[in-house]
């Protein structure tokens, strides 16, 4: 019985031996597989030609698989709902696989598998986002190389910045075909998938770097992160003609958020009787900028006033709000409207605080064509009395269009632009006469305003938060492993 019990405390003394060993030996391979990461990433990203790393372990076996896991990463854009793929390639790794230990270097990070098949993240891998830009240099392995115990890897590059996106070389599909692959991305969803031994331990990462919405697909091992694609505010702008868009994207929709918003429309011979809006009809929501000049310069000063209006529409309340003033001078140094007779130019300031608008039904002039939502406007009339906070900048504010209350045209223009969304088109108009805008094909009005050499400035506050993307920068970049004793 002596002996016996002696044998068993040998025996299990053993076992504790080959654990401490097994685990001193992965502490080992980490450490390696670390700096393995490290060199290899010298190599990827060009500040080196080749590199060595000694893996110098007792037990244990590491070996190259090519094939091993991919990365997809597709763009869907909100505004015509199609999905581009952008990018899709096999990752490869470098595994050392000791007992039912298993370490991994793929995709320029380190990954840990354990007896469960759980897998961690030891060194983070290339996917680095700051900003709103997201900056993905993938890192690919190639070799088809294994070695046991003492070995030596050397790491040299295939391939390096190779240009996935940006890239104006290569162009969206139909209907955005003639839109190349630039920045700032445009609206929509940015989706970064990888089919990994290791899914759980990218997803612990996606997690902890982005506020992106993660996926995991236990199925077939794979996890997404998809963040969304803004465009932010597009500052100095050219007008675009009559038909085409302005983007609003990635808006601050939480409050008040336009700094700075004015246009400067040049005549199109003269602006008598001229028309012009821009307007939104996007998800279900109706939204117009209307100026009316009812003179002309004469004589070198313009002879009469200018008409502005705004109307808004939610698709989904049924809430109907118009504002106007009619009697806006531009030859009051305050005024939101200044108009320049030696170059037939009108300037607008969006953001004024001297030019009040009344809140009222609006009031047409001639047919109701000369707005875009002309005829809504003349069925819809103004909901009244109103409170409209939503808004801390709404705090005290009321509404009734019975006792002609009025708002600066800084306060109406950025509670509505607010109100239509974080992400939307405007759309120009120019009149007077037919529009396209709810009629496509229905022909267009007389233009008053020459878009060609008209121009404005358009900033705001911008939404904030790791799941949103203006920037995209991805690489392709692939390194040979060779192994050997």
């Amino acid at each position: 019985m002596i002996l016996t019990g002696a044998t068993v405390v040998l025996v299990g003394g053993g076992l504790a031996l080959t654990s401490a060993q097994d685990q001193a030996e992965t502490e080992r391979a980490e450490h390696t597989m670390t700096l393995f990461d490290s060199r290899a990433a010298m190599v990827a990203l060009g500040e080196s030609g080749a590199q060595s790393v000694s893996f110098g372990q007792d037990s244990g076996r590491f070996e190259t698989r090519p094939t091993d896991g991919y990365l997809m990463i597709r763009h869907a854009e909100f505004e015509s709902g199609a999905s581009t793929e952008l990018y899709n390639e096999t990752l490869g790794a470098v595994v050392y696989v000791n007992g039912d230990r298993e370490l991994a270097y793929q995709g320029g990070g380190v990954w840990r598998k354990d007896a469960q098949g759980e897998a961690q993240v030891i060194s983070p891998p290339e996917f680095h986002y700051r900003g709103a830009t997201l900056t993905l240099p993938v890192v690919r392995v190639d070799g088809n190389a294994s070695g046991s115990g003492s070995v030596s890897a050397r790491i040299s590059a295939d391939t390096r910045a190779e240009k996935v996106y940006p890239d104006a070389s290569r162009t969206y599909p139909s209907p955005a075909s003639s839109r190349e692959f630039v920045n700032p991305i445009r609206n929509g969803s940015v989706s970064v998938y990888v089919k990994s031994e290791y899914y759980r331990g990218w997803a612990t990462y996606f997690r902890e770097r982005t506020e992106g919405n993660v996926t995991v697909f236990d199925g077939n091992r794979t996890v997404k992160v998809q963040l969304k694609s803004i465009g932010g505010a597009p500052g100095e702008f050219d007008m675009p003609r009559e038909g085409n868009s302005i983007d609003v994207s990635g808006l601050d929709d939480s409050g008040h958020p336009l700094t700075d918003f004015t246009i400067t429309l040049k005549a199109d011979g003269h602006f008598n009787n001229g028309h012009w809006s821009l307007y939104s009809d996007e998800g279900g929501d109706e939204f117009e900028m209307h100026i009316w000049s009812q003179g002309k310069c004469n004589g070198g000063s313009y002879n009469d006033e200018i008409d502005f209006s705004l109307y808004y529409y939610n698709g989904s309340t049924g809430e109907v709000r118009e504002w106007q003033n009619s009697s806006i001078d531009p030859t009051d140094s305050a005024s939101a409207f200044d108009i320049d007779c030696s170059t037939q130019e009108l300037e607008v300031d969006f953001t004024n605080t001297e030019t009040n608008l009344t809140y009222k039904d609006i009031d047409l002039t001639g047919s109701n064509n000369k707005w875009c939502f002309g005829d809504h406007i003349d069925n819809r009339p103004a909901d009244s009395p109103i409170d409209p906070g939503m808004h801390g900048e709404d705090s005290g504010y009321s509404f009734d269009k019975t006792t002609g209350d009025n708002a600066t045209m800084k306060w109406v223009v950025n509670h509505y632009m607010s109100r239509k969304g974080f992400d939307y088109e405007l759309t120009v108009k120019d009149g007077p006469g037919n529009s396209e805008c709810l009629s496509p094909g229905g022909g267009r009005g007389s233009s008053r305003v020459d878009e060609d050499v008209s121009f404005g400035t358009l900033r705001y506050d911008e939404a904030s938060g790791a799941q949103y993307i203006t920037y995209l920068h991805v690489t392709d970049n692939e390194v040979n492993v060779s192994v050997g004793p």
